[in-house]
């Protein structure tokens, strides 16, 4: 069985590329110089979202305004993240089975005059499985990295408040009217219509709906929605 290492992928790359001659000298000595660097590239780059990224792009006080909110959506995008992670597993197992179909079918090329030929082919298609393991090897370990993001940041929102952690409508009410007010105010703001309309549209329709008034009028949050709808 081929071996299909991480720290061996600059390496593995550049003998791939020095074999088919689709680089003259001079440009395969650039590349061949940057070997170390490009190696270290591949282990470092970024894939998916960054810890900073997380907190105050996708979590933003917005979109995502008490920390129940920012609970949830940190659930979802968890939720994603592994289910991703378990497909993954199964392609990777799926790109292992042809990596050993193709080196068997390597060795079970005939001597003929199409051998060398056929060899040709075969011998880049494993080639070219053998990089795709590397590449699925750095995709499951940053989904990981990024897994552990999300646990973290359910952990720090629950230590901010205490909510429902099992029951993602039970802090809509409040998050939603919340977030709709504040998107109608920068809908107001920018000037940007379609914004204002959905967010009125939503925020009226709670404030009224009767049994949802008299349900949150003594949550303390409920503060911030009517002084949002004030300005509707």
């Amino acid at each position: 069985m081929t071996k299909t290492q991480i720290n061996l992928f600059s390496k593995d790359g550049l003998d791939k590329i020095k074999t088919v001659s689709i680089l003259d000298e001079d440009n395969f000595k650039i590349i061949s110089d940057l070997s170390t660097e490009l190696q270290r590239v591949f282990e470092i780059k970024q894939i998916y979202r960054t810890e900073t990224e997380i907190k105050y792009s996708i979590l933003n006080d917005v979109k995502f305004p008490t920390p129940a909110s920012k609970y949830w959506q940190a659930v979802r995008e968890q939720d994603v993240f592994f289910k991703n992670l378990v497909f993954l597993s199964c392609d990777y197992d799926e790109k292992q089975g042809e990596l050993e179909l193709a080196e068997i079918e390597l060795e079970e090329i005939t001597d003929d005059k199409r051998k060398q030929a056929r060899e040709k082919i075969k011998k880049a298609q494993i080639k070219r499985l053998q990089f795709s393991l590397m590449d699925m090897k750095m995709e499951a370990k940053d989904r990981v990295r990024e897994i552990a993001v999300w646990e973290e940041q359910k952990n720090v929102q629950k230590k901010k408040q205490n909510f429902d952690i099992n029951d993602v409508n039970a802090h809509q009410l409040v998050s939603l009217g919340i977030r709709w007010s504040k998107e109608f105010e920068i809908g107001k703001l920018t000037g940007h219509e379609s914004l204002m309309k959905n967010s009125f549209a939503s925020v009226d329709t709670m404030k009224n709906d009767e049994e949802i008034t008299e349900s949150v009028k003594e949550i303390e949050n409920m503060k911030k929605i009517n002084k949002g709808l004030t300005s509707i």
